[in-house]
């Protein structure tokens, strides 16, 4: 094992409930390419990525079979995901020999945009820590609202953080986050949106590092717009 080697976990099973389209966002085309492939397209050619596990629903399993088969690598498995995002994470954790790997990055394929500087960033920080996130701070004032949408309270944004993916953690870690003991023990007192919550909620350390704003999350077709101009730009 070397000093960063890694395997990622690309979770690509959400149903895209608000992306309101036919065609589920994380097998958008943009540029003749899937998001899906503009992720594998980033993770695959990082010498330290020893094993992609990407995660998708049953019935997208042929499908992304068919986009893995065109990259022609051994790199890559393919697992089916949960209902729910940390049920795919368990799902992928299961098919890893965590022995083999000093890290575990986990990433949204929503998030086509990621780069190869900011996945750096993040392992590059991970040392004294159990895992490492980028985060950005909202440029927006936040206030807490009530059932009825009354206005309760006024935070104070400069303590405040938007959380993005890859969150990458130490392979121990990030084993025993997706336990089944530790996933029965939290589930059901707290939704879990994301990797870092069940680390906090177990007592590790996590470091924050700066996002990236052009590191977007692909929720709504709006979105898109700001996809096809990063993309423009980038080149």
């Amino acid at each position: 094992m070397n000093n960063k080697s890694c395997c990622v976990i690309l979770l690509a099973a959400g149903k895209s409930t608000r992306f309101k389209n036919k065609v589920k966002k994380q097998f958008y085309k943009i540029k003749n390419k899937t998001l899906l492939e503009h992720n594998l397209d980033v993770f695959l050619p990082i010498k330290f990525v020893k094993q992609i596990v990407i995660v998708a629903a049953k019935e997208d399993l042929n499908y992304v079979d068919k986009i893995v088969k065109k990259y022609e690598t051994d790199k890559i498995v393919i697992v089916k995901g949960g209902k729910e995002r940390y049920e795919s994470v368990y799902n992928a954790i299961q098919t890893i020999d965590t022995d083999k790997f000093k890290y575990i990055i986990i990433h949204d394929v929503a998030r086509p945009l990621v780069s190869k500087k900011l996945i750096s960033t993040c392992l590059n920080n991970i040392k004294n820590y159990d895992g490492v996130i980028p985060v950005i701070q909202p440029v927006d004032t936040v206030k807490i609202v009530n059932k009825k949408f009354e206005i309760e309270k006024t935070l104070n944004r400069d303590y405040l953080v938007l959380v993005q993916t890859p969150q990458v953690f130490k392979s121990d870690v990030a084993k025993h986050i997706y336990s089944k003991q530790v996933l029965n023990k939290w589930v059901k007192k707290y939704k879990i949106t994301d990797d870092a919550q069940l680390a906090e909620l177990e007592g590790f350390k996590i470091k924050v590092v700066p996002g990236e704003r052009k590191n977007l999350k692909i929720t709504t077709k709006e979105d898109l717009n700001l996809l096809d101009y990063f993309l423009k730009t980038s080149f």
